[in-house]
């Protein structure tokens, strides 16, 4: 698994409050990306990286909320899917997402 997959999946498990998944991943391939984690937080340690922009990045995490609700395998899967995000963006005082269109 790489870093990137793992972000991506952590991200995912966090916004669908699944806590214990989230930690059940880490649990399994947390070894397999140890290395550039350590190396991404060393790096994030520098002035210089505190303005990076992917460094919170909200686009990616709605592209990723996006691409997750599109692989649902069924319509009412992703329907469920549109419903939560919209509850969870509502609950949170989120903006809606704007580089992501659910309907």
């Amino acid at each position: 698994m790489t870093l990137g997959d793992m972000e991506r999946l952590t991200y995912l498990t966090e916004f669908f409050e699944l806590e214990n998944y989230g930690i059940a991943l880490w649990k399994e391939f947390g070894d397999d990306v140890k290395e550039p984690f350590e190396a991404m937080m060393k790096m994030l340690d520098e002035p210089e990286c505190i303005e990076d922009r992917w460094l919170d990045d909200e686009a990616k995490g709605e592209k990723w909320l996006l691409e997750f609700q599109e692989l649902a395998l069924t319509e009412e899967y992703r329907e469920w899917i549109r419903n939560y995000i919209d509850k969870k963006y509502e609950e949170r005082g989120l903006p809606y997402p704007t580089g992501a269109d659910f309907d």
